[in-house]
Protein backbone atom coordinates (compact mmCIF):
# COMPACT_ATOMS: atom_id res chain seq x y z
CA UNK A 1 0.00 0.00 0.00
CA UNK A 2 1.06 3.68 -0.61
CA UNK A 3 1.40 6.06 2.16
CA UNK A 4 -1.53 7.74 2.06
CA UNK A 5 -3.61 4.48 1.63
CA UNK A 6 -1.64 2.84 4.62
CA UNK A 7 -2.31 5.43 6.87
CA UNK A 8 -6.08 5.83 5.88
CA UNK A 9 -6.17 1.65 6.73
CA UNK A 10 -4.78 3.10 10.23
CA UNK A 11 -7.93 5.15 10.73
CA UNK A 12 -10.33 2.73 9.54
CA UNK A 13 -9.00 0.27 11.83
CA UNK A 14 -9.04 2.61 14.72
CA UNK A 15 -12.49 3.65 14.40
CA UNK A 16 -13.62 0.00 13.38
CA UNK A 17 -12.42 -1.08 16.88
CA UNK A 18 -13.39 2.30 19.14
CA UNK A 19 -16.19 3.68 17.33
CA UNK A 20 -15.10 7.30 17.46
CA UNK A 21 -12.53 8.88 15.56
CA UNK A 22 -8.98 9.23 18.44
CA UNK A 23 -6.82 12.56 18.06
CA UNK A 24 -3.89 10.35 16.60
CA UNK A 25 -6.65 9.23 13.93
CA UNK A 26 -7.71 12.53 12.67
CA UNK A 27 -4.19 14.10 12.52
CA UNK A 28 -3.26 11.40 10.33
CA UNK A 29 -6.37 11.82 8.19
CA UNK A 30 -5.38 15.51 7.80
CA UNK A 31 -9.28 16.02 6.17
CA UNK A 32 -10.17 18.82 4.67
CA UNK A 33 -6.78 19.07 3.08
CA UNK A 34 -7.21 18.97 -0.12
CA UNK A 35 -4.32 20.56 -2.49
CA UNK A 36 -2.14 17.35 -2.07
CA UNK A 37 -2.69 13.35 -1.27
CA UNK A 38 -3.69 12.58 2.34
CA UNK A 39 -5.27 9.60 4.15
CA UNK A 40 -8.10 12.01 4.48
CA UNK A 41 -8.89 11.98 0.15
CA UNK A 42 -8.26 8.39 -0.06
CA UNK A 43 -10.95 7.95 2.68
CA UNK A 44 -13.18 10.20 0.69
CA UNK A 45 -12.75 8.28 -2.68
CA UNK A 46 -13.43 4.89 -1.46
CA UNK A 47 -16.45 5.95 0.29
CA UNK A 48 -17.24 7.30 -2.97
CA UNK A 49 -16.14 4.07 -5.02
CA UNK A 50 -18.06 1.92 -2.64
CA UNK A 51 -20.82 4.17 -3.31
CA UNK A 52 -20.96 4.15 -7.11
CA UNK A 53 -20.06 0.23 -7.28
CA UNK A 54 -23.67 -0.49 -5.03
CA UNK A 55 -25.73 2.20 -7.49
CA UNK A 56 -27.32 3.41 -4.29
CA UNK A 57 -28.90 6.78 -4.58
CA UNK A 58 -29.70 7.71 -1.40
CA UNK A 59 -29.58 5.91 2.81
CA UNK A 60 -32.50 4.04 2.70
CA UNK A 61 -30.59 0.65 2.17
CA UNK A 62 -27.52 1.76 4.24
CA UNK A 63 -26.42 -0.95 7.33
CA UNK A 64 -27.08 1.86 10.32
CA UNK A 65 -27.73 5.76 10.30
CA UNK A 66 -24.43 8.16 9.23
CA UNK A 67 -23.60 9.77 12.55
CA UNK A 68 -24.97 12.46 13.54
CA UNK A 69 -27.25 13.17 10.85
CA UNK A 70 -30.83 12.82 9.97
CA UNK A 71 -32.66 11.20 7.16
CA UNK A 72 -32.58 14.14 4.85
CA UNK A 73 -28.63 15.05 5.97
CA UNK A 74 -27.86 11.63 5.21
CA UNK A 75 -29.46 12.22 1.46
CA UNK A 76 -27.75 15.18 0.78
CA UNK A 77 -24.42 13.24 2.15
CA UNK A 78 -24.23 10.45 -0.24
CA UNK A 79 -26.08 12.29 -3.48
CA UNK A 80 -23.26 15.13 -2.61
CA UNK A 81 -20.56 11.81 -2.36
CA UNK A 82 -21.96 10.37 -6.09
CA UNK A 83 -21.60 13.58 -7.40
CA UNK A 84 -24.97 15.54 -7.62
CA UNK A 85 -23.92 18.97 -7.90
CA UNK A 86 -27.24 20.40 -6.66
CA UNK A 87 -27.00 18.64 -3.89
CA UNK A 88 -23.12 20.02 -3.26
CA UNK A 89 -23.60 23.60 -2.05
CA UNK A 90 -26.21 22.77 0.34
CA UNK A 91 -23.70 20.05 1.89
CA UNK A 92 -21.02 22.71 2.30
CA UNK A 93 -22.67 25.01 3.44
CA UNK A 94 -23.96 22.70 6.64
CA UNK A 95 -20.50 21.37 6.95
CA UNK A 96 -22.35 17.92 6.94
CA UNK A 97 -19.48 15.50 5.31
CA UNK A 98 -16.62 15.24 8.24
CA UNK A 99 -14.15 12.29 9.01
CA UNK A 100 -16.35 10.46 11.73
CA UNK A 101 -19.44 10.74 9.39
CA UNK A 102 -17.59 9.62 6.52
CA UNK A 103 -16.20 6.98 8.75
CA UNK A 104 -19.36 5.82 9.88
CA UNK A 105 -20.96 5.80 6.36
CA UNK A 106 -17.48 3.74 5.42
CA UNK A 107 -18.62 1.18 8.27
CA UNK A 108 -22.08 0.45 7.41
CA UNK A 109 -20.80 0.31 3.71
CA UNK A 110 -18.22 -2.14 4.48
CA UNK A 111 -20.55 -4.23 6.62
CA UNK A 112 -23.48 -4.30 3.86
CA UNK A 113 -20.70 -5.73 1.62
CA UNK A 114 -18.92 -7.79 4.01
CA UNK A 115 -15.74 -7.12 2.87
CA UNK A 116 -12.70 -8.20 4.53
CA UNK A 117 -9.80 -7.05 5.26
CA UNK A 118 -7.69 -7.79 2.23
CA UNK A 119 -10.70 -6.26 0.79
CA UNK A 120 -10.71 -3.35 2.51
CA UNK A 121 -6.63 -2.59 1.82
CA UNK A 122 -7.61 -3.42 -1.80
CA UNK A 123 -10.03 -0.47 -2.22
CA UNK A 124 -8.36 2.39 -0.21
CA UNK A 125 -5.00 1.03 -2.82
CA UNK A 126 -7.95 1.48 -5.57
CA UNK A 127 -8.54 5.11 -4.29
CA UNK A 128 -5.09 6.33 -3.80
CA UNK A 129 -4.13 5.60 -7.36
CA UNK A 130 -7.73 7.01 -8.60
CA UNK A 131 -6.85 10.54 -6.46
CA UNK A 132 -3.03 10.55 -8.23
CA UNK A 133 -4.67 10.13 -11.68
CA UNK A 134 -6.29 13.90 -11.14
CA UNK A 135 -4.65 16.88 -12.74
CA UNK A 136 -3.76 19.72 -13.63
CA UNK A 137 -0.52 17.54 -14.71
CA UNK A 138 3.17 17.84 -14.96
CA UNK A 139 4.09 17.35 -18.74
CA UNK A 140 6.50 14.45 -17.86
CA UNK A 141 3.73 12.48 -15.87
CA UNK A 142 2.31 9.75 -18.29
CA UNK A 143 -0.95 9.37 -16.43
CA UNK A 144 -2.07 12.68 -18.19
CA UNK A 145 -4.80 12.29 -20.45
CA UNK A 146 -3.93 12.14 -24.59
CA UNK A 147 -7.37 12.96 -25.56
CA UNK A 148 -8.81 16.47 -25.89
CA UNK A 149 -7.13 19.49 -27.70
CA UNK A 150 -4.59 21.61 -25.92
CA UNK A 151 -3.88 25.38 -26.29
CA UNK A 152 0.40 25.86 -26.47
CA UNK A 153 1.24 28.40 -24.57
CA UNK A 154 5.12 27.30 -23.91
CA UNK A 155 4.60 26.83 -19.91
CA UNK A 156 1.06 26.11 -19.85
CA UNK A 157 -0.68 23.37 -22.43
CA UNK A 158 -4.86 24.83 -21.92
CA UNK A 159 -7.84 22.49 -22.66
CA UNK A 160 -10.33 23.90 -24.96
CA UNK A 161 -13.60 22.91 -26.38
CA UNK A 162 -16.34 23.98 -28.83
CA UNK A 163 -17.76 27.68 -27.77
CA UNK A 164 -14.76 28.51 -25.79
CA UNK A 165 -12.38 31.64 -26.07
CA UNK A 166 -9.20 31.54 -24.72
CA UNK A 167 -7.24 34.89 -24.10
CA UNK A 168 -4.00 35.35 -23.56
CA UNK A 169 -3.25 37.91 -20.60
CA UNK A 170 -0.13 40.26 -21.15
CA UNK A 171 1.69 42.18 -18.62
CA UNK A 172 3.01 46.07 -19.13
CA UNK A 173 6.11 44.54 -20.88
CA UNK A 174 4.35 42.95 -23.11
CA UNK A 175 4.79 39.03 -21.92
CA UNK A 176 2.14 36.75 -21.57
CA UNK A 177 1.93 36.28 -17.81
CA UNK A 178 -1.59 34.74 -17.27
CA UNK A 179 -4.34 32.73 -20.18
CA UNK A 180 -8.34 33.42 -19.35
CA UNK A 181 -10.78 30.78 -20.49
CA UNK A 182 -14.40 32.10 -21.05
CA UNK A 183 -17.10 30.14 -21.62
CA UNK A 184 -20.56 32.11 -21.75
CA UNK A 185 -20.85 34.02 -18.29
CA UNK A 186 -18.21 32.26 -16.60
CA UNK A 187 -14.12 32.60 -16.88
CA UNK A 188 -11.26 31.05 -14.92
CA UNK A 189 -8.11 32.70 -15.70
CA UNK A 190 -4.74 30.32 -15.42
CA UNK A 191 -1.40 31.74 -13.95
CA UNK A 192 1.69 29.30 -13.06
CA UNK A 193 4.48 29.83 -10.60
CA UNK A 194 7.77 28.40 -9.97
CA UNK A 195 7.81 26.30 -6.31
CA UNK A 196 10.84 27.43 -4.25
CA UNK A 197 11.24 26.04 -0.89
CA UNK A 198 8.40 28.44 0.94
CA UNK A 199 6.31 28.09 -2.16
CA UNK A 200 2.92 26.24 -1.76
CA UNK A 201 -0.59 26.53 -2.44
CA UNK A 202 -1.53 26.77 1.33
CA UNK A 203 1.51 29.98 1.85
CA UNK A 204 0.00 31.56 -1.69
CA UNK A 205 -3.93 31.17 -0.66
CA UNK A 206 -3.15 32.21 2.76
CA UNK A 207 -1.63 35.13 1.39
CA UNK A 208 -4.05 36.03 -0.58
CA UNK A 209 -6.92 35.32 1.91
CA UNK A 210 -4.93 38.05 3.91
CA UNK A 211 -4.65 40.93 1.07
CA UNK A 212 -8.04 40.25 0.09
CA UNK A 213 -9.21 41.17 3.69
CA UNK A 214 -7.12 44.13 3.69
CA UNK A 215 -8.71 45.58 0.87
CA UNK A 216 -12.57 44.96 2.63
CA UNK A 217 -13.06 41.82 0.67
CA UNK A 218 -14.66 38.51 2.17
CA UNK A 219 -12.72 35.38 1.78
CA UNK A 220 -13.62 31.80 2.93
CA UNK A 221 -11.53 28.70 2.60
CA UNK A 222 -13.74 25.99 1.59
CA UNK A 223 -13.04 22.49 0.27
CA UNK A 224 -13.89 22.09 -3.89
CA UNK A 225 -13.68 20.23 -6.51
CA UNK A 226 -10.32 20.86 -7.07
CA UNK A 227 -9.02 20.89 -3.42
CA UNK A 228 -8.84 23.64 -1.44
CA UNK A 229 -10.51 26.82 -2.63
CA UNK A 230 -11.09 30.32 -1.75
CA UNK A 231 -14.30 31.66 -2.10
CA UNK A 232 -14.25 35.60 -1.75
CA UNK A 233 -16.44 38.52 -2.42
CA UNK A 234 -13.91 41.01 -3.92
CA UNK A 235 -14.60 44.94 -4.50
CA UNK A 236 -14.21 46.10 -8.00
CA UNK A 237 -14.99 49.55 -9.86
CA UNK A 238 -18.47 49.95 -10.51
CA UNK A 239 -21.93 52.02 -8.79
CA UNK A 240 -22.96 51.07 -5.58
CA UNK A 241 -24.55 47.23 -5.46
CA UNK A 242 -22.48 46.58 -8.36
CA UNK A 243 -19.05 47.29 -6.93
CA UNK A 244 -18.81 43.59 -5.65
CA UNK A 245 -17.91 40.41 -7.54
CA UNK A 246 -17.70 36.70 -6.49
CA UNK A 247 -14.71 35.02 -7.41
CA UNK A 248 -13.33 31.38 -6.44
CA UNK A 249 -9.47 30.39 -6.59
CA UNK A 250 -8.53 27.29 -6.95
CA UNK A 251 -5.08 25.85 -6.52
CA UNK A 252 -2.24 22.79 -6.65
CA UNK A 253 0.65 22.10 -6.25
CA UNK A 254 2.90 20.38 -8.86
CA UNK A 255 6.52 19.16 -9.00
CA UNK A 256 8.41 22.24 -8.75
CA UNK A 257 5.29 24.37 -9.89
CA UNK A 258 2.01 25.87 -8.30
CA UNK A 259 -1.20 26.26 -10.21
CA UNK A 260 -3.69 29.00 -9.25
CA UNK A 261 -7.29 30.03 -11.47
CA UNK A 262 -9.63 32.71 -10.73
CA UNK A 263 -12.92 31.82 -11.11
CA UNK A 264 -15.19 34.54 -12.44
CA UNK A 265 -19.14 35.12 -13.50
CA UNK A 266 -21.67 32.75 -12.74
CA UNK A 267 -19.99 29.81 -12.23
CA UNK A 268 -18.16 31.41 -9.43
CA UNK A 269 -21.32 31.96 -7.37
CA UNK A 270 -22.25 29.53 -4.43
CA UNK A 271 -24.83 27.85 -5.84
CA UNK A 272 -23.15 27.66 -9.01
CA UNK A 273 -23.28 23.83 -10.70
CA UNK A 274 -21.08 24.34 -13.45
CA UNK A 275 -18.12 21.95 -13.50
CA UNK A 276 -16.67 23.29 -16.91
CA UNK A 277 -14.16 25.86 -14.60
CA UNK A 278 -12.93 23.05 -12.61
CA UNK A 279 -12.28 20.30 -15.44
CA UNK A 280 -10.31 23.02 -17.47
CA UNK A 281 -8.04 23.72 -14.45
CA UNK A 282 -7.58 20.23 -13.79
CA UNK A 283 -6.66 19.49 -17.10
CA UNK A 284 -4.13 21.42 -17.80
CA UNK A 285 -0.71 20.70 -18.32
CA UNK A 286 2.04 23.08 -16.89
CA UNK A 287 5.51 22.47 -19.09
CA UNK A 288 8.12 24.49 -17.35
CA UNK A 289 10.79 23.47 -19.68
CA UNK A 290 9.24 25.63 -22.26
CA UNK A 291 8.78 28.59 -20.03
CA UNK A 292 10.61 31.78 -21.04
CA UNK A 293 13.29 32.96 -18.25
CA UNK A 294 12.12 35.56 -15.94
CA UNK A 295 13.65 36.82 -12.77
CA UNK A 296 10.49 36.09 -10.49
CA UNK A 297 8.48 32.97 -9.58
CA UNK A 298 5.86 33.47 -12.18
CA UNK A 299 5.85 31.01 -15.16
CA UNK A 300 6.08 33.81 -18.00
CA UNK A 301 3.85 31.87 -21.58
CA UNK A 302 4.26 32.68 -24.78
CA UNK A 303 1.53 32.99 -27.73
CA UNK A 304 0.15 29.90 -29.19
CA UNK A 305 2.26 29.46 -32.29
CA UNK A 306 0.72 29.00 -35.96
CA UNK A 307 -0.04 26.03 -37.07
CA UNK A 308 2.83 24.92 -39.63
CA UNK A 309 4.84 28.17 -38.03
Amino acid sequence: MGEASDAARAVVAQFTRDGFVAAESAERAEFEVWDRLTAGRVLLVAVQTLLRLRGEDGPADLGRPVPGLDEEEAGLVVRTLLGDAAAAPETSRRGLITLDRLLGLMASLIEEESLSEDEVDSLLEVAEESCRAVGPWDESDDRRPRDGELVDFGGLLVPTEPGVEIRPMTSRDGSVVAVTVVRGRTAIQLQAFRALSDTSWATISEQLSRTMRSQGSSVEERAGRAGTELQAVVRIQGPPGKDRQTTRVLGFDGPGWVLRGFVTGVGAEPDSTEDWPYTTFQRTVVRMSAAPESTDTLIRLRRPQPEGG
